[in-house]
């Protein structure tokens, strides 16, 4: 049986992916982007992605951008448009497989070398007040394991797919120290935080006497490799949409940022990633340098730091401008003599 040109374009799309050094999120993003621009490009007659020229490229940027969407997991048109910040990501994974095709001598030229990202406004992402994490930290009823995941993601600005596999061996209550794994593998080593280090302690005795209970549990315990800090009742590890579904909870009891959706359920905007916003940026406003806030989050760039995660404050920006005061030397300069 002939290989169809999406067929084609999907095992150009699976060994780019199979030898990409990123991360799992980011091969999830490549399978979606990758794989929405094949199916247009198959909609459209043009053939697989190596028969793609720069004119289609531009169709196609131009397509997501008109209103007339083509759906990525759905093979018919729905309402609605990519914003310029969406439309920057799919660029980023389409300029990554032409350059990859380009350097195994699949293709000559690469078409979405003349493309340009496009202008992406920024807009600070949602942190925190100080009062809004201590009743987060202080929210009664959910169960037990929700406790001790929001004082994590509060007192360590860990990643939530860093505490997902971040597992006892990697917890050092006698030196007060996390080791977490982040992006690419690297390794950082952060502080327990007094009120933190309560919490695992208490944590470390909940999970151990639940384990009494449940044979599964107590053989994920059992061994180092699979004795998660944060596990289900049945032993395996949590997954990070858990985590974030049940901090969402949290909040709504906890009253902090609530809003009601459509179908009438009340949700909260607050998320894994705006705690760790919200670290940055009250360590930031507290006076602590932007150098020492990058290295806890696992930042490689200061830039990144500043730009996503630690924002000052209207009150720290006046209190610069209000501290500045020009001394004037009323004596003469000597080269003025």
């Amino acid at each position: 049986m002939a290989v169809t040109p999406h067929e084609m374009s999907e095992r150009l799309i699976a060994e780019f992916i199979a030898q990409s050094d990123v991360t799992d999120a980011t091969r999830i993003k490549y399978r979606s982007h990758l794989g929405g621009l094949a199916r247009w490009l198959s909609h459209e007659r043009v053939g697989t992605l190596t028969d793609a020229s720069t004119g289609d490229l531009v169709r196609y940027m131009t397509y997501l951008r008109s209103g007339d969407r083509f759906a990525a997991v759905r093979h018919h048109r729905v309402t609605g448009t990519l914003s310029p910040s969406a439309r920057k990501n799919v660029l980023a994974s389409i300029h990554s497989l032409y350059r990859y095709l380009v350097l195994v001598d699949v293709i000559v030229r690469d078409p979405s070398a003349p493309f340009k990202p496009p202008r992406v406004p920024h807009v600070p992402g949602l942190h925190l007040e100080p009062e809004e994490v201590r009743a987060i930290l202080d929210a009664h009823g959910g169960a037990p394991r929700e406790r001790i995941q929001a004082y994590l993601l509060a007192y360590t600005a860990a990643r939530v797919g860093e505490l997902g596999s971040l597992r006892w061996r990697d917890v050092d209550l006698q030196h007060g120290t996390i080791t977490l794994v982040g992006k690419r593998d690297k390794i950082r080593i952060v502080d327990i935080h007094p009120r933190l280090m309560s919490e695992l302690r208490r944590w470390y005795l909940q999970q151990d006497d639940d384990a009494r209970r449940s044979p599964a549990l107590r053989r994920a315990k059992d061994d180092p490799a699979t004795d998660h800090v944060l596990l289900t009742r049945t032993g395996m590890p949590v997954a990070t949409t858990v985590i974030s579904e049940q901090l969402k909870r949290r909040a709504v009891r906890a009253g902090v940022r609530v809003r009601e959706r459509p179908d009438g359920d009340l949700t909260s905007a607050v998320s894994p990633h705006a705690l760790r916003r919200t670290f940055a940026t009250t360590l930031l406003d507290a006076g602590h340098h932007i150098d020492a806030i990058a290295d806890v989050l696992g930042h490689t760039s200061i830039d990144t730091t500043r730009r996503h995660y630690a924002f000052a404050s209207n009150a720290r920006r006046r209190a610069t401008v209000l501290a500045y005061e020009p001394q004037v030397n009323r004596e003469s300069p000597p080269w003025a003599a």
